[in-house]
């Protein structure tokens, strides 16, 4: 059924409830300046911190004279709302205290920019004048019981202690700072941006147009429209970065702060104003159950997931965008809410005009959203999209958002007027725009990305079924559902990288909020049988949701904001805790691998755990020595980077050859190599080990002397020399320490290297006895060392046919002979004629 509706007429209200609700779009742009003004003061209190001198004078009168423009917008705002004029009269004397100060601080601004000192002589004069105007306000005698009424509020006319106020700016506009500006523009505008400059003079004839009321005349107050420069003025300021907006907005969060300030005043304002305004009678509606539910679950849903996403990453701008977005559609479900209850059609009328001023952002909000989830620049045609989506924001809160409503059993619906088409333009423009960004970009698209998308569109067509009911035609509207894609276009951001610092920060910030939620409920439930006296059970459990849903909200976000740097800090602890951790243990396997590099393991071990190693003997150890023949010679006619080259070359394939075959390297002098097997863990296989290395180290440079000699090139020859026998080995040094051995064994060894023959390996006797069945040996006599002992040598020449197809690489016999050996079996003779056997 249609109806149509005609506000009543201000002269004849008396109730200063429905007075209020008449004059709320009235104090609207009250409190936009309001909020304005005081983000702008409060970034110019924060800048005085970080300046000196002239330069901290500046920001303060900046800071005061934001202030100050903002306690106007509330003055402008109570002027429209409050009735009780002996109340207002109060309040005016009381806040024109800090109002008095955009005087000398605006004229100080001037000075500043100028420099010129008629303006600062002027400033004097203001401060003159602002003592004046508060011995009046102290005394209550500032403004008198007199007044001008306007439809959009009650204007007192001032005193003589006040009238300076109206009067020293309007002499001081037109006769120092419009000729300044007048003149000295092109100047101005390279030190500032031009929106600050227009409005910083669109601000001061505003200003001064309230000179007529405060001086008795009945002429139109322009400062009802202050909120329009002082926008520009912070449009300005974030696009030159004057106040250090950007790094306050995004680097420290200061856009978190900001929007959540703004969602925690909301919900504490929702929750009392149905706790103090809502009574029984709303539920005289038997038709709110089940119709008021959906909305009011996809309004808490969207504030709930609004937090979650944007306190979970508060630098990303992704996150920001979606927090926003999941506002603006909660306050257009919020007001759906009310339609539902028995409420004055007035009351439904205002809440409608106030969530349509915010969520008619939503085309702008949400395009930048899509564009920033496809990773995709703003394009300009979008500033249509934003133009259209500011006109529906300021036509909301006329006549023209709504013309009379129709009545469902599902509640009531606003008839539309020109704002919803008009905003249903802008709609449609942001979806031709974007949705051509998006067909470019379509398939290298992620899944969240395709997700978040869809979302969005599925929002875009549950806000379309509104059209339907808003026209007269019976169709649900499933509007009041947007919880379902609000869900998924959060969790969508949530796994586009939405955590900057994973688990913890959530987990903690929940575990204190907990504590608050069960609190609440629990007060909330001893509340039940106050409401079951008048109210069905139904009934009382819904009024107490709404009561106590934002209550919870609001400290769940409340310690969600003030428990994240707390949190933000315990995970950088954990982080730097366990990349310390990280970086200890890769030091530790790089010192591992470098002591590694010098000592054998189980050396290294010992020396780790008990800060030294214990000289141990060895009965069992063989010793292998390698030489150049000639390196001298040849070193002579080679750079010395060639030279370098080439031996870490030779010696780089000694290590490889000796590490694979189970050798220790002890150390190398000049061009001499020296290895040990058998140690520092004693095994029964260190001669054949030490020979199938020498056997391998004579291959590589057979190999190298092939190489050079084609190539015509001088070539180094090896000597290899061998001995097994008893050695003490141990770490000497403090610093630089190594591991050595010593004993008549290494000199026996070093004695069959240098009297050995080039090419050849040269083994001692006892060498050769646990050898010899394995491999092809050459008797070549004795030799005396140096206390007089005579021992046999033999050349090792290669591993024996049975063993070896090559006489290099053993087969399967050999390694069954020597896993033998290695489990501690002996080979032997069984009678006069060699013969092998193994035991």
């Amino acid at each position: 059924m249609e109806y149509n509706y005609s506000l009543p007429n201000i002269g004849t209200i008396t109730d200063a409830w429905t007075y209020f609700w008449l004059q709320l779009p009235y104090g609207i742009p009250g409190i936009i300046s309001l909020v304005v003004g005081f983000f702008l003061s409060a970034f110019s209190f924060r800048r005085i911190f970080h300046t000196k001198g002239e330069e901290k004078i500046l920001s303060f009168n900046v800071a005061i004279s934001f202030f100050g423009y903002g306690i106007l917008g509330l003055v402008l705002s109570l002027r429209a709302w409050i009735f009780d004029r002996e109340l207002l009269l109060s309040l005016n004397n009381w806040l024109y205290l800090f109002i008095l100060l955009i005087l000398p601080s605006n004229f100080y601004i001037c000075y500043a920019l100028s420099r010129k000192k008629i303006f600062l002589y002027y400033t004097y004069l203001c401060w003159a004048s602002v003592a004046f105007g508060y011995v009046g306000l102290f005394q209550g005698l500032g403004f008198h019981n007199d007044w001008f009424d306007y439809q959009f509020g009650k204007y007192p006319k001032a005193t003589n202690f006040i009238k300076p106020f109206g009067i020293i700016p309007l002499v001081g506009y037109f006769a120092l700072v419009l000729p300044f500006f007048t003149f000295q523009w092109k100047i101005l505008l390279k030190r500032i941006h031009k929106s600050l400059f227009i409005g910083y003079n669109v601000l001061f004839l505003m200003t001064i147009s309230n000179a007529p009321v405060l001086l008795g005349y009945n002429v139109y107050p322009g400062s009802f429209f202050i909120f329009i420069p002082l926008i520009l003025i912070a449009y300005g300021i974030f696009r030159s970065d004057f106040l250090d907006v950007n790094e306050l907005l995004f680097d420290r969060n200061g856009l978190f702060y900001i929007l959540f300030g703004v969602v925690s005043f909301s919900l504490i304002v929702l929750s009392g104003t149905v706790a103090l305004g809502l009574s029984h009678n709303a539920y005289l509606n038997d038709n709110w159950f089940p119709h008021a539910l959906p909305p009011t679950i996809s309004f808490f849903v969207a504030i709930f997931m609004a937090i979650i996403v944007a306190g979970s990453n508060p630098q990303a701008k992704i996150n920001q965008l979606c927090a926003f977005s999941l506002i603006i559609t909660a306050f257009y479900n919020l007001q759906s809410i009310p339609t539902k209850l028995e409420l004055n059609y007035l009351i439904l009328l205002r809440i409608s005009q106030v969530s349509f001023l915010i969520f008619s952002l939503a085309p702008s909000i949400l395009s930048r959203f899509v564009l920033k989830a496809i990773g995709s620049q703003r394009p300009k045609a979008l500033l249509a999209v934003d133009l259209l989506s500011i006109l529906c924001a300021f036509l909301s809160i006329t006549p023209y958002l709504h013309n009379g409503y129709y009545k469902y059993e599902f509640g009531i619906i606003h008839k539309s007027d020109m704002v919803p088409y008009l905003l249903g333009i802008a709609g449609f423009f942001a979806f031709i725009i974007v949705g051509r960004e998006i067909r470019k970009r379509w398939k290298d698209l992620p899944r969240e990305s395709i997700v978040a998308l869809g979302s969005v569109l599925l929002s875009g067509v549950f806000l379309l079924t509104a059209f339907f009911p808003a026209h007269g035609f019976h169709f649900p509207p499933i509007s009041d559902y947007l919880f379902i894609p609000t869900t998924l276009l959060g969790f969508a951001v949530l796994k586009l990288g939405a955590f900057s610092l994973p688990g913890r920060t959530i987990r903690f910030s929940q575990k204190l909020a907990n504590l608050g939620i069960f609190s609440i409920l629990f007060a909330s439930l001893l509340q039940m049988p106050k409401f079951l006296e008048n109210l069905a059970f139904g009934e009382s459990l819904f009024h107490i949701t709404l009561v106590t849903l934002p209550l919870v909200l609001f400290n769940y976000l409340l310690v969600y904001v003030f428990a994240r740097p707390l949190a933000e800090e315990l995970d950088r602890s954990y982080i730097l805790l366990e990349q310390a951790k990280k970086e200890a243990e890769l030091a530790g396997e790089e010192s591992e691998k470098l002591l590694l590099n010098i000592l054998p393991k189980s050396v290294a071990e010992e020396i780790k755990f008990n800060g030294y190693c214990e000289p141990k003997s060895f009965e069992e150890a063989t010793i292998l020595f390698t030489d150049f023949r000639g390196f001298t010679e040849v070193a002579k006619n080679m750079e010395s980077s060639e030279l370098i080259t080439e031996l870490d070359a030779c010696f780089t394939q000694f290590d490889e050859i000796i590490s694979r075959n189970k050798l220790e390297k002890l150390k190398t002098i000049g061009d001499s190599y020296m290895c040990a097997g058998g140690l520092p863990d004693p095994n029964f296989t260190s001669p054949i080990d030490a020979c199938l290395a020498a056997l391998e180290i004579r291959s590589f440079m057979d190999q190298m002397k092939h190489i050079k000699t084609e190539l015509n090139l001088p070539y180094w020859e090896l000597r290899i020399g061998i001995h097994t026998g008893s050695v003490i080995a141990g770490v000497v040094g403090r610093f630089k320490f190594a591991y050595d051995i010593w004993g008549s064994s290494v000199n026996t060894a070093s004695r069959m290297e240098s009297s050995g023959i080039v090419g050849e390996i040269n083994i001692s006797q006892a060498t050769y006895d646990k050898v010899r069945f394995l491999f092809q040996c050459e008797h070549r006599g004795k030799i005396i060392d140096k206390n007089g002992e005579r021992h046999d040598m033999y050349l090792l020449k290669h591993i024996k046919a049975k063993y070896s197809k090559d006489g290099l690489v053993p087969n399967e016999s050999f390694w069954s002979v020597y896993n033998k050996i290695k489990q501690g079996s002996k080979i032997v003779l069984k009678s006069k004629v060699e013969r092998e056997g193994i035991f």
